[in-house]
């Protein structure tokens, strides 16, 4: 193994499936949060991982980041703290990918938790000027910074600056992020007037899937490392 990724959702991961195992030059973690994304990054660099790939989606925070493009991040904000992502391998992950998705570039801000408002996205893209947020990417850029090796993020904006995320709809996802229809349903009985909202967030998820899954096959096994 020469590579590690690292992303929330198991569903992130399995982005990979269209790559045999047998072929594989890297090995996925999946676990939400940063404490379980440093965890997950350490045990890949202890299981020999030479560099570090966040993947998987993220908040976007700007108008210049709409649903389904992938974020192809120069830099990671962790509060004070920045950190430059690997500019060769970020280069050779962008000649193999552009042509499959709309490629932006910028700042991604990590966060410690999930920022779901219009209004805290506005928040965070005034102080940092990011362009997109998550919750895994500055402690895997932590890692990374500690070990001095490379890493480098790729994630696919799945609610855009101006989309709401209710918090009972984390409550309808499984602990994979495939979402439980019934559960869904049920909710969005009890609240009728979320259903234009709950359609466009489904429209979004499933453009910035289909984004990851484009984006992983075009990477290949090396993952252009």
């Amino acid at each position: 193994m020469k590579i590690g990724v690292v992303s929330g959702l198991p569903r992130e991961s399995a982005c990979f499936d269209a790559i045999p195992r047998a072929q594989r030059v890297f090995e996925t973690f999946a676990g939400i949060g940063p404490e379980r994304a440093a965890n997950g990054a350490e045990a890949l660099i202890g299981a020999g991982a030479r560099g570090l790939l966040s993947f998987g989606v993220a908040g976007g925070l700007a108008m210049t980041a709409p649903a389904g493009a992938v974020v192809l991040a120069e830099a990671v904000v962790d509060g004070d703290r920045r950190y430059p992502t690997d500019a060769t391998w970020r280069d050779q992950i962008c000649a193999s990918i552009s042509g499959a998705c709309e490629v932006i570039f910028g700042t991604l801000a990590g966060t410690d938790r999930m920022i779901s408002t219009p209004d805290g996205k506005q928040e965070l893209h005034r102080h940092s000027a990011a362009v997109a947020c998550d919750m895994e990417s500055h402690a895997v850029a932590r890692v990374a910074a500690r070990h001095g090796i490379p890493f480098v993020v790729i994630r696919a904006i799945s609610d855009p600056h101006d989309r709401f995320v209710p918090s009972w709809v984390l409550q309808c996802l499984t602990l994979k992020g495939d979402v439980r229809m019934g559960v869904l349903l049920w909710q969005a009985v009890r609240r009728p007037r979320s259903w234009t909202n709950l359609v466009g967030l489904n429209r979004d998820s499933k453009s910035a899937f289909a984004s990851l899954r484009g984006v992983a096959l075009r990477l290949g096994p090396g993952l252009r490392f």
